[in-house]
């Protein structure tokens, strides 16, 4: 006896095919956890910026100092005292930004910046995290990694520096050509102790100028800078005043 076949549109048919379906989508799923499992931290480096510079970066005493090689004869040296968890400081780097790597590309200007920590109040939090992580980054003579790093932390303040842990930065910094012990280091918070003492100095140094600690605040060849405000009541630009 021959035996009957069945067409394709038929109940046993078509049966089989959702099983074939719900296989592959279980197979997605699948692949599409295990993709993310992995690239999570690269999910983080990816959203980092990759501004290209023309100037150097190195720790100078409690500073980190950014000078292009070609640095003009006259050109200032401008401190900027900050916090990462400063919203004033954020407001600042955002006006800044094009100015001042511009000016440090043309060798303009000789930028010192001078971490703070004191909106942690007496504790360590993110105003340490940040100036720590930028200050071991900056010590690798990697400028392309600070300036794009230190970018990242304040223009993104609300989700960045006021929210990451070590882990969180360790994984972002993987964006960038750094040693792989730098990152461990800073990825288990490792890099917290060596900044302490330098916004420490870089706040008693504010007290002896100003007789208290605040940010942001601007100094040009020594003398304070005072920054202007919009009409929209935003800090403005420092770079324009002082850059010629």
């Amino acid at each position: 006896m021959s035996q009957k076949i069945k067409a394709p549109n038929s109940k046993a048919g078509s049966g089989f095919l959702w099983i074939i379906v719900a296989i592959l989508a279980i197979a997605a799923v699948v692949v599409f956890l295990v993709v993310r499992n992995n690239t999570g931290g690269n999910q983080l480096a990816a959203e980092m910026p990759q501004e290209d510079v023309n100037f150097t970066v190195e720790r100078e005493g409690n500073s980190v100092v950014l000078a292009s090689q070609d640095l003009k004869a006259d050109a200032p040296v401008v401190e900027i005292f900050e916090d990462f968890s400063c919203p004033h400081c954020a407001g600042l780097a955002e006006a800044d930004h094009e100015d001042s790597l511009q000016a440090l590309n043309e060798g303009k200007v000789k930028i010192k910046f001078n971490f703070l920590n004191f909106l942690d109040g007496e504790a360590t939090g993110s105003s340490t995290r940040g100036a720590a992580v930028a200050l071991a980054v900056a010590e690798t003579g990697n400028a392309k990694a600070f300036w794009n790093a230190h970018t990242a932390f304040l223009t993104n303040q609300t989700e960045v520096a006021r929210k990451w842990d070590y882990e969180e930065f360790g994984q972002a910094l993987q964006a960038y050509d750094l040693d792989q012990s730098v990152i461990d280091s800073i990825s288990k918070g490792e890099v917290q102790d060596a900044v302490l003492p330098v916004v420490k100095a870089n706040a008693d140094d504010l007290t002896e100028r100003e007789g208290s600690v605040s940010s942001p605040l601007v100094y040009a060849d020594g003398k304070r800078v005072e920054l202007k405000k919009g009409s929209d009541n935003k800090v403005q630009s420092w770079v324009p005043d002082v850059v010629k």
